[in-house]
């Protein structure tokens, strides 16, 4: 239970062979290629060309795996997996290709076609509106006039009246001008207006007094109620052909099956070619450097060098900051490891923090979940996805992980007498009048809530002072033994006395107060005194002791951070019972049968969801922020095997 050690290799052989060495190693999935230093001229650079016709291809056929999934969806479950082929099959030819590339661009031009049509007809049915005020008009929208008159349309701001039209006419000492109001509405008056040419000047001052607009439109050489016809007649010449549109792309979802694989294809070919980009070259040689877990390095050396004219060499690598990290954790903590490395992957000098993180993650996610409904709930679907077949290998961990967490949660749920809160108490007081309850085997968080936040703090500085055990070890094992004692020992006594004081205070055992007590005090001369001895200058050396010793504060607030510990469990019973006091209101009745379930199930699901979120989070901060900082230095690199990294396919030896 480790970090897997780790080899570097090299691989030395002749161009021939190049294309199968580097497929072999993709399907092994266990070597990091990494940049080599020789290089043939011009060779990266038509690489990177490769590589970014692949993305322009990749980036075409996903987009048409988007469009069929809109337009042809295909049912699929909720945890659907990956198809087998045959590995033989990944390779597609290059007519195969070229077919599939075009019809994924035909689908991606039928859904342009799509969007522009359905955006034309947006504007359609806009100026359909726009029309719509003007059609009582029964002459074409552009008309300006006659040999003698002049015609206008447009807008009045609010609404209008022919009387007052007609008054306005009159103040401005216009006569002889036709007006007719088209349409009104509380905010505009939609009118229509012929003056006479003779009268341009006065029409134009006028239209200007009373806030006369013109259409915001082009005008049309058809009367408003034509124009929305032939508008109409637009429209349904669109909506067909975008209906011609998606029966092509409903039609091209034979097409789906491969253009998935021409999607994993180029995603295999892109990989190839990035590991190209980094191999050393000559004009007859090619040179691969990297990385591989020392388990796997002598058998395949001895694969490649059997299979092919190729060299291999494997040696230590000489810089260990190069070296990327991989975890070899057993069932019980290797579910864990994504946790770790979400944080960050181990330094060249820590340790895997795995095996002790699980049990304190699986530990504290029980405590605050802490039902043990809710967990057997969790154990059984995490159970059977986690370790079934249902789902491939790599997406299990997580599953593996929450089955242990939820096996905590039943655990502390039957410690604290909860299963979906009281739930056996109140069916069988409300539904058969008996009273069967769930006794806690160790304690009642309700009524007993200042114990378990004793407890809980107890527990975090458990955790705190393993964190110290761990550095002590780490400090220890690269011979730093002055730093082990004095800046992990020390803390240790110091706070296992406070805890030791704390408990014989607690206990009323005087005994215990006063081997705490000097412990701490010993531990804090210890400190004193050593805290200064990397400083540089004599003040440095006195007080950097004293100063260092403040610390405490921050190892007693790290401490109160496990009070969630209690806050959370306590919250999810709390809730739970609620959820249960609601249910029963009707009593034993057919109606407060059915509300009892409607509402337990509906309430019991949303305390489910949120308290494991809850859960989840919290167990992970207190990790990362109380335990992770106490010995943990991360900054390392992880892992990246060349291997057959693909989406929608599974290539299978068998």
């Amino acid at each position: 239970m480790a970090i897997l050690k780790m080899n570097k290799i090299s691989v030395f052989g002749l161009h021939s062979d190049r294309k199968a060495v580097l497929e072999e190693l993709q399907k092994k999935e266990v070597v990091e290629v990494s940049e080599s230093g020789a290089e043939e001229a011009g060779f990266r650079e038509a690489a990177a060309k490769s590589i970014a016709h692949f993305d322009e291809y990749m980036k075409a056929a996903e987009s048409a795996l988007e469009i069929l999934d809109k337009y042809a969806p295909e049912k699929s479950g909720l945890f659907a997996n990956r198809r087998v082929l045959p590995i033989k099959k990944y390779h597609m030819s290059s007519a195969d290709s070229k077919t599939t590339l075009q019809a994924a661009y035909q689908i991606i031009r039928c859904y342009d076609k799509i969007h522009e049509h359905t955006e034309s007809i947006r504007k359609i049915t806009a100026k359909q509106i726009a029309l719509t005020p003007y059609l009582a008009l029964d002459i074409p929208m552009n008309t300006s006039g006659t040999e003698y008159t002049l015609v206008k349309v447009g807008t009045l701001d609010g609404a209008w009246t022919d009387e007052r039209i007609q008054m306005e006419l009159d103040a401005f000492g216009l006569e002889a001008v036709h007006f007719e109001i088209l349409s009104a509405s509380r905010d505009y008056t939609y009118i229509w207006l012929v003056f006479l040419k003779e009268q341009e000047r006065q029409a134009a001052a006028f239209l200007k007094s009373i806030g006369f607009s013109e259409p915001a439109f082009s005008l049309s050489h058809h009367p408003p109620q034509k124009k929305i016809e032939v508008l109409e007649e637009a429209k349904q010449k669109l909506t067909q052909e975008i209906q011609g549109c998606v029966s092509e792309i409903k039609e091209h979802g034979s097409y789906r099956r491969d253009i998935e694989l021409f999607y994993d294809h180029l995603s295999l070919r892109k990989d190839k070619y990035q590991v190209l980009s980094k191999i050393g070259m000559t004009e007859h040689v090619f040179f691969i450097e990297g990385y591989i877990p020392e388990k796997y390095a002598d058998s395949v050396k001895q694969h490649l060098e059997d299979k092919w004219r190729v060299y291999v060499e494997l040696a230590e690598p000489e810089n260990p900051e190069e070296v990327p990290k991989e975890f070899q954790n057993g069932l019980f903590a290797s579910p864990v490891e994504e946790i770790t490395a979400t944080y960050s992957m181990p330094s060249p000098t820590d340790i895997d923090p795995n095996p002790v993180m699980a049990f304190f993650y699986y530990l504290f996610f029980g405590m605050m979940f802490s039902d043990a409904g809710y967990g057997l709930l969790l154990s059984l679907v995490c159970g059977y996805l986690g370790f079934g077949k249902r789902l491939e290998k790599p997406k299990r961990k997580n599953y593996q992980m929450f089955f242990f967490c939820g096996l905590s949660t039943i655990f502390w749920g039957l410690m604290y007498g909860s299963f979906f809160g009281n739930m056996i108490y109140t069916v069988s007081t409300t539904f058969f009048g008996k009273e069967i309850t769930l006794a806690p085997l160790w304690l009642d968080p309700v009524t007993q809530a200042l114990q378990l936040l004793i407890y809980s703090v107890a527990f975090g500085m458990v955790q705190i002072l393993t964190g110290l055990a761990l550095k002590f070890y780490a400090l220890w094992r690269q011979k730093k033994f002055l730093d082990a004692v004095c800046d992990a020992g020390f803390w240790i006594v110091v706070l296992l006395g406070i805890s030791l004081f704390a408990a014989g205070m607690g206990l009323e055992v005087a005994l215990l107060e006063n081997i705490g007590k000097w412990a701490a005090l010993l531990g804090a001369a210890g400190l004193v005194i050593t805290g200064g001895r990397n400083s540089n200058n004599i003040f440095g050396k006195v007080f950097g002791g004293v100063v260092g010793l403040y610390n405490i504060t921050g190892y007693i607030s790290d401490a109160l951070s496990y009070c969630r510990l209690m806050a959370l469990g306590l919250a999810t019973g709390c809730i739970a019972n609620v959820v249960n006091m609601l249910g029963a209101m009707l009593g034993n009745s057919v109606v407060g049968v059915f509300l009892f379930i409607i509402i337990a199930i509906f309430g019991h699901s949303l305390n489910f969801a949120m308290n494991m979120l809850g859960a989840y989070v919290h167990t992970n901060r207190l990790q990362y922020v109380e335990f992770y900082s106490k010995f943990y230095e991360g900054g390392g690199r992880k892992f990246e095997p060349f291997r057959m990294n693909t989406k929608y396919y599974q290539f299978s030896e068998e």
